[in-house]
């Protein structure tokens, strides 16, 4: 689920406008999903997008219906949302509307609580149903939006979707990354030092940091090998979202052994739990730490980064995000034990706390 960002109203009842919107909010243009735009009174609060089942199979949709559901009961302030399927092209047939009893389920299912289907639409190659059409077999075709106001003005303040999530491949080697490999292997593994490291780049504005790393083989090597330690990867995000002086003390008594009361706080940070919520913009500099180490990381060091990446969109909210990133993992590693943990907390859609709270929950910046 992706929290809504500040911008200008946008028509919930116009097609043009709900199509545009959507990619700039998940980040990504979505395929063989279900979107919903979520309403709380007349403020659209969030996004949500999920997998769509199979159409031929009553079980399959019986279990979608509820995992739908059982996501919106997390959210009881939603009275009311705007639903779009992005259906394969492989289903659009001129006498059977796509997914037309998937949402008439949906819709039924509705009426049992106090959320109401505003509006719905169905995009499947070039042509688009409404099915809240009385004949709803009547298509029109898909608008061209990109020239409409909607996403002209998210793409003039600085938005830009992908064609599907970002799997964490393509990142260019550095140029001095065999030096800082080997560098690497020839450093003790401190937890505290590589710790201290990344806490002082953490604090570091973002071009400040990203030259640092480039010029100090030194440090980056520092912090790539504090990832061959668990204590080191999992502290990280806590590290970013709550400050180095709690961290570092909790590291220490962990170290010790002597931490079970201290890493409670850690555990509920981690699984979205509790009071208290992250520093956004010290996250989103881990993001472009983490992210930018890939140039220069391998094997485990890149699998730790790829499950701290994937933390981070699933703290935003954007689980489709993480998903891509979990499996790239997975298929890289199958036994990589964090990525398997994260990848369940997933199945079983759970969400941060802080994601539907207003005051904690990330709002993507766009301008």
């Amino acid at each position: 689920m992706t929290t809504t960002p500040e911008r200008q109203p946008l028509s919930l009842s116009d097609c043009d406008d709900v199509l545009a919107y959507i990619p700039h909010a998940l980040g990504f243009h979505p395929q063989n999903s279900l979107v919903l735009l979520l309403i709380v009174g007349q403020r659209l609060e969030a996004t949500l997008r999920v997998d769509l089942p199979g159409e031929s199979h009553p079980e399959d949709r019986e279990a979608w219906l509820g995992q739908v559901l059982n996501l919106l009961h997390r959210l009881p302030q939603v009275r009311s949302l705007v639903a779009v399927v992005y259906a394969p092209d492989s289903s659009r047939n001129p006498r059977n509307v796509p997914y037309r009893q998937v949402i008439g389920e949906l819709d039924e299912a509705l009426e049992y609580t106090d959320i109401d289907l505003r509006q719905a639409w169905c995009l499947s190659g070039d042509q688009v149903w409404d099915y809240a059409d009385d004949d709803v077999k009547i298509t029109f075709p898909r608008p061209n939006v990109a020239l409409g106001n909607t996403n002209l003005s998210l793409v003039l303040a600085g938005s830009a979707p992908l064609d599907r999530p970002w799997d964490g491949t393509g990142i260019e080697e550095w140029g001095n990354a065999e030096e800082i490999r080997l560098l690497a292997k020839s450093l003790a593994l401190d937890v505290l030092e590589s710790l201290e490291q990344w806490a002082d780049v953490l604090d570091m504005d973002e071009m400040r940091a990203r030259a640092f790393l480039h010029s100090s083989k030194s440090g980056a090597a520092r912090m790539l090998v504090g990832l061959h330690k668990r204590i080191v990867r999992d502290v990280l995000p806590y590290l970013a979202g709550v400050g180095a002086e709690q961290t570092i003390i909790m590291a220490e008594q962990l170290c010790l052994n002597s931490g079970k009361d201290q890493a409670k706080p850690l555990a509920d940070f981690l699984l979205g739990r509790g009071w208290q919520g992250p520093d956004w913009r010290r996250i989103e500099r881990l993001w472009s730490i983490s992210r930018d180490l890939l140039g220069v990381a391998r094997a485990e060091e890149r699998h730790a980064l790829l499950c701290i990446l994937a933390w981070i969109e699933w703290a935003r909210g954007r689980g489709s995000m993480a998903i891509m990133l979990l499996d790239r993992v997975l298929d890289e590693q199958g036994d990589y034990r964090l990525a398997q943990l994260l990848r369940e907390l997933m199945n079983r859609g759970a969400m941060p706390e802080w994601a539907t709270d207003e005051l904690r929950a990330w709002r993507a910046r766009m301008g």
